[in-house]
């Protein structure tokens, strides 16, 4: 989870709150994080949050219960206008070690090892997994990382 608009941690404690409710159970949850927005200029930095779940949705239907949560917690989509400040953002990283790729999702996350806010939470809980696309570890997928952001540990 992201987001740089609003009461962020008030918002994160409410989404983990809907996914476990409506997606099933939170297994683990990584410590918030701080860091710039990412593709695009912001006056305001970015809060992000790892959750691993454990569902029986398909992956279709997981997609269509985060947008739902998005957008009762105040995500409005911005229809292609590329990166904007929001106040939540839910993706979807990895489903296990399926590789999905149809019109509306791809898993893994496109982008995922190209960004520092998504690998350093990701190695705090799973390190040791493997990217089904890449075939290399989380941490390996860090170390590689040229992604220079900033990311500050908050809790």
């Amino acid at each position: 989870m992201g987001g740089n608009e609003g009461d962020t941690r008030k918002l994160f404690s409410k989404a983990t709150l809907l996914l476990g409710e409506q997606i099933g159970e939170i297994k683990e949850k990584s410590a918030i994080y701080r860091s710039s927005s990412w593709g695009f200029d912001s006056n305001n930095d970015f809060l992000n949050q790892l959750l691993i779940l454990q569902t029986k949705l398909h992956p279709d239907e997981l997609l269509h219960h985060c947008l739902q949560i998005e957008a009762k917690l105040g995500r409005m989509r911005n229809s292609g206008k590329g990166y904007t400040d929001r106040p939540i953002d839910i993706d979807i990283l990895y489903f296990g070690a399926q590789i999905i790729k149809n019109e509306s999702l791809i898993i893994p996350h496109p982008r995922l090892h190209e960004r520092l806010f998504a690998l350093i939470p990701l190695n705090e809980i799973i390190p040791d997994f493997i990217h089904p696309v890449l075939h290399k570890s989380n941490k390996s997928l860090l170390s590689l990382c040229s992604d220079k952001s900033k990311i500050e540990k908050l809790e």
